[in-house]
Formats: C-alpha cells, structure tokens, sequence
C-alpha cells in the first residue's frame, strides 16, 4: 500500500471517528408561560365617594331628642367636597363602617347643611342611623355614597391590566395562545377594573403571570375558568 493511499484511509477514518463522538443538535425548548385565567363578566358597578367623620349631637332640634331615642338611634357629620354635595339629596343611603371594629350599617342622610367650610372647603352632611342592631359609633366612621351605576359593563380582575409603553393591554387566551387586545379601563371596585374598551363579557383573559406575555405567546393554563353570568363574545 503506497503512503498516500495510507494516509488518505486514515484521514478518512479520523473524520468518521469525529463524527460518531458529535452529539446530535438539540433545539432550544419551546418558550411557554404558565398562567391562570378569569372569565370576563358583565357587572352593575356603582360609582362611590366616601368622608371620614365622627358621631354628632347636633342636628335638626325640632325632631331631635336624645333622651328619648339615644340607644336607637345616632347621627354621624361627614365632611364631603362641595362638588360631591351638590350630587347628593336628602333621605340616599349611606354606608357607614367604624374604623375601630370594621363593623358596617346603612343610614340615610338626614341634614345638609348650607355653610362650607373655608378651611377644607368641604360640607357637613348628617346621617341618621336608626335601629341599628347593635352597631354603634366607635371613634371615626367612614361614610360611603353611591353616586351613580355604571350598568352591565365588562370586568377583569386588576392583575390583568398589563401597562405597557402604548398603553393598558388584556390578553385574551384561545387555544392556549395569549392575544394582546389595547384597552380603555374605568373605574376599579373590590379588585375588579371596569372595561370601557377592547374586552367583551364571555371572553377567558390572563390573570397571574399576564404581565410576562406578549401577542402570540404560548401559556400553559394552570387553572379553570370559572363560570360567567356575562353575556359571551367572540375572541378574535
């Protein structure tokens, strides 16, 4: 066997041992985000402005006896902003919770008086409570109004608003893939934030982990989606 010949077989068998040690490429792992998802429901939400204030003796005298009623009945004076008065009328409920104890009663309002105050530019308002089963004053209470209701309007819990450079995203879920929808938000009530805009009721969002997707992302949903008395639509 000539030399070159020699050398050409044993080239040839190093190439080949080389390539038995060579471990085949592997892929990179697919990225998948693990989620949990909400339903989108359609909720009556109330518009609320609360003061904080405290138990007063002093209302209209001609009705008012505390020796008579003291144990049935209590009038708390809440300062609210003159802007908020004008929206408010005799006899409207209002929530009141001690902040001592956290225990809650509805009364109504009773008085609004006429003067502001210059300091605080605010107005007292009265409001009675009677027959309150056992709640009482205790230290300062918070009184809470409903201005008005926003009616039927679509919610998502508030970890599914992501904020990103152009704006409020939701994402949608289909088929275990994440779809970035812009969207106008309202007002935020127990958790929930109002969807005035890009989000109908029916559709499954991204709650936990929503603010690592982007549009397109794959999930994997860790949980199910609970049952929605909102009306569904279609997710694009």
């Amino acid at each position: 066997m000539s030399r070159s010949l020699f050398r050409t077989l044993l080239l040839a068998l190093l190439v080949a041992t080389a390539g038995c040690g060579k471990k085949a490429e592997q892929k990179p792992p697919e990225n998948i985000t693990n989620i949990t998802t909400a339903q989108v429901v359609a909720r009556d939400l109330p518009v609320t402005e609360s003061a904080v204030g405290s138990e007063t003796w002093v209302s209209q005298a001609e009705t008012y006896d505390p020796t008579r009623d003291l144990a049935r009945r209590f009038y708390i004076r809440l300062p609210f902003p003159l802007d908020i008065v004008r929206r408010l009328r005799i006899g409207e409920p209002v929530t009141l919770t001690n902040f001592e104890d956290g225990k809650k009663t509805t009364g109504v309002i009773r008085e609004i008086r006429p003067a502001l105050s210059t300091m605080t530019q605010t107005v007292e308002v009265i409001a009675e409570v009677s027959n309150p089963a056992g709640w009482r004053p205790a230290g300062s209470v918070r009184g809470e109004v409903t201005l008005e209701i926003h009616r039927n309007k679509p919610v998502v819990p508030e970890q599914s608003i992501v904020l990103r450079p152009a704006g409020a995203v939701v994402y949608s879920i289909s088929d275990n893939v994440a779809h970035a929808h812009p969207v106008k938000t309202g007002i935020q009530r127990d958790g929930l934030v109002e969807i005035l805009e890009g989000v109908e009721a029916g559709w499954t969002v991204a709650v936990d982990g929503a603010s690592l997707l982007s549009d397109d992302a794959k999930v994997n949903v860790r949980n199910a989606v609970p049952a929605t008395t909102g009306q569904k639509g279609d997710v694009p």
